[in-house]
């Protein structure tokens, strides 16, 4: 079994904060997936320092989308560790993604990933009170330097005209 990671578990160091053993590079395994396609609306309540407020966190969440071509990585996984990633993502669905959707890796087995489709946790432009915090687009970049052009250049659309607020500072989950 694999797990599709599509933003911020492209970013080796990310990752490794929901698995107990040690990954490396190799672990991160870049495919290319059919039918879906990168977005900014997952919501996830969040505070950042000095600021006694929490705010609607906007984060990268994936869509169905038949004709597109989403890169990202598969990380073989084991039921255990799919298990506690459930934890970790508990307010994304878990989904599956088909073995015969990767177009340039011959799967074992289906793909897991972790989606928002609850339409409460899901952004809409004009949201009062919504930020994408730079931080997060930062690891997402510092990821793409592991990668080859093909797959940074599948990335460059979410970094253009972003939808919400870039917000600055070092944050937390509050949920």
């Amino acid at each position: 079994m694999y797990l599709f990671g599509f933003g911020s578990l492209i970013n080796l160091s990310s990752a490794q904060k929901s698995f107990k053993r040690v990954l490396s590079q190799r672990d991160l395994i870049p495919v290319k997936i059919s039918g879906f396609k990168r977005v900014w609306n997952a919501v996830e309540s969040i505070q950042f320092e000095n600021e006694n407020q929490g705010i609607n966190g906007v984060f990268l969440n994936i869509k169905k989308e038949e004709n597109s071509i989403l890169f990202g990585v598969m990380i073989e996984i084991s039921e255990e560790e799919l298990e506690v990633l459930k934890l970790r993502e508990k307010n994304y669905s878990c989904i599956t993604i088909k073995k015969e959707s990767v177009l340039n890796f011959k799967a074992k087995g289906d793909l897991i990933a972790f989606m928002t489709t609850n339409e409460e946790k899901i952004a809409k432009i004009g949201d009062k009170n919504s930020f994408i915090p730079f931080k997060y687009t930062q690891v997402v970049k510092e990821a793409l330097k592991n990668y080859d052009e093909e797959f940074n250049k599948n990335f460059e659309e979410i970094f253009k005209d972003y939808p919400f607020s870039l917000k600055e500072g070092n944050y937390t989950f509050t949920d």
